[in-house]
């Protein structure tokens, strides 16, 4: 089953990544302050650039992935949501990263939620995952907002992280 793009919301369009969206791309995950939560860490514009092609390659190969979540108003790609795979069970999981430029706007939560409606609809699976940072609150928060509940601890790189899940309605 594939996710069909792009996902539209009021404010914002999920689309699959473009090689134009390296430098955007590279401003955020250059960020350690948007990094720090973040498995890979801070990615310079090469390791952007690859980062970006591996998610291309797991929207052909699976049907979902990780994609540029770009602001209408502007035509700005402002971060990146969507689905990777959790290895321990194969069910989607998901994720997000935007630029500091663009937090507290709510852009997270209308992108994790346009998301989460679309993995429900086109996917098979019956329960969507996230791993957060016990310490990274406003994560934390955004998931719970979602409906999402922790399932148990987990290690991540050796560092505890909170696995929370949301099963279909």
């Amino acid at each position: 089953m594939t996710i069909p793009l792009p996902i539209e919301t009021e404010r914002l369009l999920i689309r699959t990544f473009e090689a134009a969206d390296v430098d955007a791309m590279a401003e955020v995950y250059g960020n350690p302050e948007v990094m720090q939560h973040v498995c890979v860490g801070v990615l310079d514009r090469e390791g952007t650039a690859a980062l970006l092609q591996e998610y291309r390659r797991a929207q052909d190969e699976r049907g979902f992935s990780t994609w540029a979540v770009v602001e209408k108003a502007s035509g700005t790609v402002v971060g990146d949501v969507g689905f990777g795979l959790y290895a321990p069970t194969g069910e989607p999981e998901l994720g997000y990263t935007l630029a500091t430029a663009v937090w507290g706007r709510g852009y997270a939560l209308e992108a994790a939620r346009a998301c989460v409606a679309a993995a429900f609809t086109h996917l098979p699976q019956r329960r969507l995952v996230a791993k957060v940072e016990p310490e990274n609150a406003r994560s934390l928060r955004l998931a719970e907002r979602l409906g999402m509940r922790t399932v148990e601890t987990i290690a991540v790189d050796g560092r505890p992280h909170l696995l929370l899940a949301l099963e279909r309605a």
